[in-house]
């Protein structure tokens, strides 16, 4: 599992980084940018069509893994439709973006659901957690999949919400995706390694387009399929065996965007808005505000992901070893 892990993430970084030196100038030639605002940190017009090279790449990836016999059918059918939905919302959001116009956030969150709808219907859902004092908690059903679905959901946009900063999503999405490959290993998951390496193959041919200063942004084409990815990989393999154990190890790893993400919603509701509104609450918009830079910004986020994602590791391995 270990050496095919690596295969994966070599051969996926490779092709990823190829696809996207590639894809910068096609997108400035058709002028699909995002265009600077008072919000954006960026203040020149930037490509974004690197998550179309992420969906290409996931679905051979999906693909080749089922070929060989990696990944159940049930499972692969699930992975490759949720993806090309989020993929062509998240297109379509992208091209607004291109326009300079706001896309609803009604469309997304229907396909949100019906993604992590599938998953639960053809992959897995979480069926019982151990919470502290309270002890193990058996889910119906019905709750354990109510239960999945919105921790997929919620992980999308966790991970879209943190897509602010020149190589921030991609930077975490890799540490998150490493992570995840580590713990799935430990716990002898290797369907949600596989993809794990996967994503994580991703991030790394990503990151070199797209750290300070961007050649390219991924959009929300790539930060939706990051975080569904993600979101998919906790419940496949690692959530639903570590929850048995403790109380989730995934939760530990995503710490950081997760609390970030519920501390802006909060604040939205407290001032009368929607949590969907756009604003600069977020972590990094608020170092921004201290005067760090970006690169500091961003390299003081990662440290923090990797506490949380090495400490998660560190109590997986306390229990089983």
């Amino acid at each position: 599992m270990i050496t095919l892990s690596l295969i994966i993430v070599v051969l996926t970084s490779l092709i990823t980084y190829i696809g996207v030196k590639f894809i910068i100038p096609f997108a400035i030639k058709i002028n699909f940018v995002d265009n600077p605002n008072n919000r954006k940190v960026h203040k020149k017009p930037l490509p974004m069509l690197a998550g179309a090279v992420f969906t290409v790449v996931t679905l051979i990836g999906i693909l080749v893994l089922s070929w060989f016999n990696y990944l159940p059918t049930n499972l692969t059918i699930a992975l490759l439709l949720a993806v090309v939905m989020l993929s062509t919302i998240g297109f379509i959001d992208d091209y607004y973006k291109t326009k300079s116009k706001e896309f609803s956030p009604f469309p997304r969150l229907l396909v949100q659901i019906i993604a992590a709808f599938l998953i639960v219907q053809f992959g897995d859902y979480v069926s019982q957690i151990d919470i502290p004092v309270l002890g193990y908690m058996e889910l119906s059903p019905v709750l354990g999949k109510l239960f999945t679905m919105v921790w997929i959901i919620f992980i999308i946009n966790v991970i879209n919400f943190m897509d602010g900063l020149d190589g921030l999503a991609g930077g975490m999405a890799g540490i998150f995706s490493f992570t995840f490959l580590i713990t799935s290993i430990l716990m002898n998951q290797p369907v949600s390694a596989l993809l794990s390496a996967l994503m994580l193959g991703v991030a790394i041919g990503y990151l070199p387009h797209n750290f300070f200063p961007a050649k390219i942004i991924m959009g929300d084409t790539g930060s939706t399929l990051f975080g569904f990815m993600i979101g998919a990989i906790s419940i496949i393999g690692a959530m639903k065996t570590i929850t048995v154990i403790t109380i989730n190890i995934p939760l530990l790893i995503l710490a950081i965007p997760i609390f970030d993400t519920l501390f802006v919603f909060i604040k939205r509701i407290q001032q009368g808005r929607s949590i969907f509104h756009a604003d600069k609450l977020h972590l990094h918009h608020r170092l921004l505000s201290y005067g760090l830079s970006q690169v500091q910004a961003v390299m003081i986020i990662y440290l923090l992901c990797i506490t949380t994602s090495a400490s998660a590791i560190f109590i997986l391995m306390s229990i089983h070893f």
